[in-house]
């Protein structure tokens, strides 16, 4: 499988035109010539997981977020960005991203998240397709709830913010960095909102609002849909896809 027909498989089901205009989805390092029999797919374009995927086999490494963001001027191996080129370059491996159009695809990161909590009724928390808001079976305990995500997202930690003994029916959620997006949990009418990264003010808005607040970690929250791209990704024949163990941050201590 050459390099076009993989961006032509994201393509099909994540299009890269989805992609915020910020972002950078797409290719980022590319060999023309090189044949893929065997993808790596990592959260993270980093330099153990392109080792990792160079000891492995793998001639193509897929990552959710990207390895370029902005231009650069000078290849500078001391930073990771540089040192990710460089191993790449050194092992004849491409390496592309499916970022944002992979959160707001159809059967992307924020509709797997949802429904690996149990939510019916799944839609897009913005117009752009960010996000998600549904509603659970039936009421729920706050307290039975958060256990219930961090089970089905296998989290380390949730940060909760809001009253103890409130009951949860309808659910929005924004994978990965979503505090600028609460207002819309709000106008959903949602009982709690999930996402990363949430600022400290943001989260006093949300408190006054009424709005309660699930944090969790940034890579564990979209580090649960890697499984799912895995498995859209693989060509029986073809293309076989290994799902790399390497975590850039590791697994956090809580104290």
């Amino acid at each position: 499988m050459k390099i076009h027909e993989i961006l032509e498989r994201v393509n099909s089901f994540a299009p890269f035109e989805l992609a915020e205009t910020w972002d950078n989805s797409g290719l980022m390092i590319r060999d023309p010539e090189a044949e893929v029999t065997r993808l790596g797919l990592s959260l993270d374009p980093l330099p153990g997981a392109v080792e990792e995927a160079r000891v492995k086999g793998c001639q193509c490494l897929l990552s959710h977020h990207p390895l370029f963001f902005k231009p650069i001027k000078i290849l500078d191996t001391a930073l990771n960005t540089g040192h990710v080129a460089w191993l790449a370059a050194r092992a004849g491996m491409s390496i592309i991203s499916a970022h944002t159009n992979w959160d707001k695809a159809e059967s992307g990161v924020n509709k797997i998240l949802a429904q690996k909590i149990g939510l019916t009724d799944i839609v897009p928390l913005d117009h752009s397709g960010i996000g998600s808001v549904g509603n659970l079976l039936s009421p729920a305990p706050v307290i039975e709830f958060l256990e219930k995500i961090k089970r089905a997202w296998s989290l380390t930690r949730i940060d909760y913010y809001g009253k103890a003994e409130r009951s949860i029916l309808r659910v929005a959620l924004c994978g990965g960095a979503g505090g600028d997006f609460w207002s819309n949990a709000l106008s959903a009418k949602a009982d709690i909102y999930i996402t990363a990264d949430i600022k400290y003010h943001e989260l006093l808005d949300c408190a006054a609002a009424g709005l309660s607040v699930a944090a969790v970690d940034h890579g564990e929250m979209e580090g649960a849909t890697m499984a799912d791209l895995a498995e859209r990704m693989a060509a029986p024949g073809k293309l076989d896809v290994i799902l790399l163990d390497y975590r850039g941050l590791g697994s956090p201590i809580r104290l």
